[in-house]
């Protein structure tokens, strides 16, 4: 079977050894992961608006700059966008395979959708947790002006696979803990400033707290003033296996925002993979995610946050691990059973 994704919007190009050696955003590194574990039953061909060369895998993987998409796209059987269906009524005409958008953000506020592109072209949507399916569900229908055309904006499928872990994680070395040690490792638009607020009204109780932030070193309009803190150490940006070390070694992941909900939240999933909780608000995937051994709270109140994270400090940090449902064999086979039969695929998961 030929897969191909289409990335239409990339900050900057990336492949295998891009995830490698630098930082990288999870929406990215999870196109990587899925594009090279599906590439082991299928030839799989990534194009990217800013490539401008061709990186060629071992295997059937490719990731090639979007001027060659229109080669390739009469032999495809599916081909998925990553994130924006740019070009698709022009693109539709000359493929004879299925068409899929894969959402990793939440719509209207991050990415813009148009559900008559839905219902004129039968995309289907994968989204990377139910909870962002369902959430997604809930907008095209309502966007949709009567019954019979809410009923079939959603005819091209709606489905969810899970982000995957990096196989690697289980073979980093256990480390003990520093309970004054936190790490924040998101791209700082997702509530960095309210993670600093939290951080030094908890440092004005406890100085000896640090915490440690690194980003995937996107945003380049953040403003490092607000790192200025003698509490805080700036990382910058680094690769995974570097930042997973620095969040092995934590009392937590110290994520106490509420401006920005995660879809799937690789964050919760990669640190409780190498054995570290993490202190997140309630919204978004954060319950379908985080372990029951580590719910997450109403990170709006200080009280509840400082309460939370002293008891941990003190003995009552929960104890965690990989979650099997985020391993990358369990989630690539979740993509061949749904490229194999789509509709059988969809109708399990019975989000419609």
């Amino acid at each position: 079977m030929k897969l191909v994704f289409i990335d239409p919007k990339c900050p900057r190009p990336y492949d295998p050894e891009v995830l490698a050696t630098q930082g990288l955003g999870g929406t990215e590194a999870t196109v990587v992961r899925i594009a090279g574990a599906l590439s082991a039953q299928h030839q799989v061909t990534v194009f990217q608006h800013n490539r401008k060369n061709v990186w060629q895998g071992e295997r059937g993987l490719c990731f090639k700059p979007m001027a060659d998409l229109e080669q390739e796209l009469a032999a495809a059987d599916h081909l998925v966008f990553v994130q924006k269906a740019q070009d698709l009524a022009k693109l539709h005409r000359r493929s004879r395979g299925s068409w899929w958008l894969w959402l990793h953000n939440y719509v209207p506020e991050e990415v813009p959708l148009f559900w008559q592109d839905h219902l004129r072209y039968r995309l289907g949507v994968i989204c990377v947790s139910r909870t962002h399916a369902l959430q997604t569900a809930r907008y095209i229908q309502s966007q949709s002006h009567s019954w019979l055309t809410a009923r079939w904006a959603l005819r091209g499928g709606l489905l969810y696979h899970h982000n995957p872990l990096n196989p690697a994680l289980g073979t980093l070395p256990g480390a003990s803990y520093d309970p004054c040690k936190l790490t924040f490792f998101s791209s700082p638009h997702k509530g960095l400033e309210q993670v600093v607020v939290q951080f030094r009204r908890v440092h004005e109780i406890e100085p000896r707290f640090r915490l440690y932030v690194a980003d995937p070193g996107y945003l380049k309009n953040l403003d490092s003033r607000q790192l200025e803190h003698p509490g805080i150490v700036r990382l910058g940006s680094l690769p995974q296996t570097e930042v997973l070390r620095h969040v092995a070694e934590s009392l937590c992941v110290f994520y106490p925002q509420t401006k920005r909900a995660e879809t799937f939240g690789l964050v919760y999933a990669e640190a409780h993979a190498v054995g570290t909780p993490v202190l997140a608000h309630d919204f978004g995937a954060a319950r379908e995610v985080l372990g029951d051994s580590n719910p997450p709270l109403d990170a709006g109140s200080a009280e509840t946050v400082q309460q939370t994270l002293f008891a941990w400090q003190h003995g009552q940090r929960p104890t965690v691990c990989a979650d099997p449902r985020f391993s990358l064999p369990q989630v690539s086979q979740g993509w061949n059973r749904f490229f194999a039969d789509p509709t059988a695929f969809i109708r399990t998961q019975g989000l419609t």
